[in-house]
């Protein structure tokens, strides 16, 4: 095994340092692409209209349920796996890019069926061609699954970012600005991902001589436990897509930009914290009162940003919306409150998923996800009858459901109380409330003076990101809550010192370091 190889295949030494470092590339990496998949969205959607992202839509539901077998939990199961040697690596790239180039093959010919099944028959070579996405995409699933091991974020976030500035930005916006349509987003995808792909490897080079046969029987067990669980979060994903599928691309379309808007700033504060805790909780299996206060720090610290973030949008949607979009994008406006209540939830579910996983029990996150999803398929079905306000509605009933047994069985695993939860979660509802109402009230003035929904919101951004800035420094506690503070604490050395000292004044005593791992 070269010396790359090993270095991939081993477990970092200083945990606490490389999930620290892997959190602010996270973020980095995520808030780059965020402003920049904002920015481009806007102008793509403002050039484009809702019909070719209602197709590209339908597309890329049938890409994600595919993708799920396409990597075959196996990555999550070699991130997991105490040991892991070329054998593994090799087989495992055999098995994704084998199932890959199958299912290419298998989405191409039967796109005519899966376009007349979304009242579509327009969007088949759509469907054919983003097939090739799944076959492109495999080639780098190992290289992603080694670096994640490594705790090697820096680089993932670089290729996720190079990628798609290129794919969009190089590729999408100056096609559709001549005119191409619905291909714009379909070669702006089909470019991201081959991009990404080369970059992964570049990276973190491994054997591709291929080795016919599954993974050993440990990789196997977990990777279908994983594809379990994610067939379930597919199914929460996008059943509420193809209900309102029915109602036509222009409806999907409109549905889509509003699922996109909504949950782009969960992504971005989720997806930072996801594969860093899927890491570190591999690595603390056996250390539970770390992990009960790691739990309850991440659902005080997700709610607090997460719930300012969202009581904004769901006090100021017209605003928000037409000052983003335009006027062509108005019936996503009664979406937003629904989706912006949802989302704080939907974050906090996202983030004990991966401390399950790495406590080496999926199965309990398989559960609540199977008995949520067959609700779900009942319910958005039935709101889709009614009307596309009704799904969003049904979506948040949904989101509650999955976080209530979510929690149910991490709290058990882990001895956390119900009551000392719900106070986290309400004292973080509070402060978004406040929050919010004061964005609210500075919107309200802005109408009064007659100012365009473009400026009313760029005035209200700078407002809101300042006042969160100073929150966060000068008050903390009631952002974060005080034992959040106090854990962070305990990881003083790895955080700016003024900042420390602020958090000093906040948190009150702090969590013995020697519970902390190095």
């Amino acid at each position: 095994m070269s010396k790359q190889e090993k270095l991939l295949t081993s477990r970092p030494s200083g945990i606490a340092a490389s999930a620290l470092s892997g959190v602010r590339w996270n973020y980095f990496g995520g808030i780059s692409s965020s402003i920049c998949s904002v920015v481009i969205g806007i102008v793509l959607a403002r050039i484009l209209g809702p019909r070719p992202y209602g197709q590209v839509i339908i597309a890329t539901i049938i890409y994600g349920f595919i993708n799920l077998f396409v990597d075959g939990g196996f990555g999550q199961a070699l991130i997991q796996k105490p040991s892991v040697d070329s054998v593994d690596i090799r087989k495992t790239f055999t098995c994704q890019v084998g199932i890959g180039a199958f299912t290419t093959a298998l989405v191409y010919l039967f796109a005519p069926w899966i376009a007349r099944q979304f009242h579509d028959p327009s969007a088949v070579h759509v469907i054919q061609a983003m097939s090739l996405m799944m076959a492109i995409q495999s080639t780098g699933l190992v290289s992603a699954a080694l670096l994640r091991r490594a705790m090697k974020f820096k680089i993932i976030q670089y290729s996720g970012l190079a990628s798609y500035l290129f794919g969009y930005l190089i590729v999408g916006v100056p096609l559709a600005v001549h005119g191409a349509g619905v291909w714009s987003l379909v070669l702006a995808y089909l470019s991201q991902c081959f991009l990404n792909s080369v970059l992964l490897y570049a990276a973190a080079r491994h054997p591709v001589v291929p080795i016919f046969g599954f993974p050993d029987r440990s990789i196997t067990t977990f990777g279908t436990t994983i594809i379990a669980n994610n067939v379930a979060n597919w199914g929460h994903s996008n059943l509420d897509n193809l209900a309102v599928s029915h109602l036509g691309p222009v409806a999907l379309g409109l549905y889509g930009r509003a699922c996109n808007f909504a949950y782009q700033p969960v992504g971005t504060v989720v997806n930072g914290m996801q594969s860093v805790l899927l890491s570190s909780t591999a690595k603390l299996q056996d250390r539970q009162r770390l992990m009960h206060d790691l739990t309850l720090s991440v659902i005080s610290i997700a709610f607090g940003v997460l719930g300012a973030a969202y009581a904004t949008f769901a006090l100021i949607p017209g605003t928000t919306i037409i000052g983003l979009y335009g006027d062509k994008w108005v019936g996503v406006i009664p979406l937003m409150i629904p989706f912006a209540i949802a989302m704080p939830l939907y974050g906090v579910h996202c983030l004990l998923g991966p401390i399950l996983c790495g406590l080496g029990r999926p199965d309990l996150e398989f559960w609540p996800q199977a008995i949520s999803c067959g609700v779900a398929a009942v319910a958005y079905f039935a709101a889709a009858r009614v009307s596309l306000v009704c799904v969003a509605w049904a979506l948040l009933g949904i989101m509650l459901i999955r976080l209530v047994m979510i929690a149910a069985f991490t709290f058990r695993l882990l001895g956390i109380s119900w009551a000392t939860a719900s106070l986290l979660v309400l004292e973080r509802a509070g402060f978004s409330a406040v929050f919010g109402c004061v964005i609210w009230s500075a919107d309200q003035l802005l109408r009064m003076l007659t100012w365009g929904a473009g400026l009313r919101l760029g005035v209200l951004f700078v407002l809101s990101t300042t006042l969160f800035g100073c929150a966060i420094w000068f008050a903390g506690h009631f952002v974060f809550g005080r034992h959040a503070v106090r854990f962070m604490l305990s990881y003083a050395s790895h955080l700016p010192a003024p900042y420390v000292q602020r958090l000093r004044l906040q948190g009150g005593p702090v969590i013995p370091v020697a519970a902390a791992p190095s």
